[in-house]
């Protein structure tokens, strides 16, 4: 056995000709295991390899997501919550004619409907009073209203629930073919869910908190809105 220093170039074609096993001491050095020699080569040094660019991209989004608007937002001003629950009285109006049934069932619901029902034919005695509010508030949901994000969503997401509520009123022509129960599942299950969405907003906004946690709705508000 022998020792001999050699190149870096010379001592890796070395070893990988000798088709040994080799081990890294602590001095820098590798030794090379063979029948008939023992070389002493110097350890090549090993250049890191870089992440792919599928990596790169999945930790950009990450990133972006880390300093997306909502998450940097400051918290909302009072004036920003109030205006921020304001337009949830449209989708309310529009579906309050869905609680009958639960108005006439549930503890309390006949005074609630007598307090409310004034102020909704009230308004829906202004001609055109529900179209007019409603491109109105689409107005206010671009970036260049001025609004915030917390505000201009909001709005969004009242905007959406209203659509929503038209469909229902779209089998009304069909209430005769349809039986008595269903109509009244129906019914009963569209106002329940005016009142979480409305419900669970007005917590929210109150608490300075997005209400984007609504299946589809606040998805497709999110979506209308834009990040910005």
């Amino acid at each position: 056995p022998f020792s001999a220093k050699m190149p870096p170039h010379l001592g890796l074609l070395a070893a990988t000709a000798a088709f040994a096993p080799a081990a890294v001491t602590t001095n820098g050095w590798v030794h090379v295991a063979h029948p008939q020699m023992h070389h002493m080569l110097p350890l090549m040094p090993v250049t890191p390899i870089k992440p792919s660019l599928a990596s790169e991209r999945s930790q950009q989004a990450r990133a972006h997501r880390a300093c997306s608007p909502r998450m940097l937002a400051s918290e909302p001003t009072p004036a920003e919550r109030v205006f921020a629950t304001l337009p949830y009285f449209l989708p309310f109006i529009d579906g309050f004619q869905y609680g009958i049934y639960v108005f006439n069932n549930v503890p309390g619901g006949l005074e609630f409907a007598k307090t409310v029902l004034p102020f909704v034919i009230a308004f829906n005695s202004l001609p055109f009073a529900g179209i007019i509010t409603f491109i109105g508030l689409s107005v206010f949901t671009r970036p260049s209203s001025g609004l915030s994000r917390f505000v201009r969503f909001n709005i969004q997401q009242a905007l959406v629930l209203d659509i929503l509520l038209i469909v229902p009123s779209l089998f009304s022509s069909l209430s005769g073919a349809i039986p008595s129960s269903v109509a009244i599942i129906g019914s009963n299950f569209v106002f329940y869910v005016m009142a979480l969405v409305v419900s669970y907003a007005l917590v929210s906004n109150v608490q300075g908190k997005l209400p984007d946690q609504v299946p589809v709705i606040s998805e497709a508000a999110d979506l209308q809105i834009g990040p910005f």
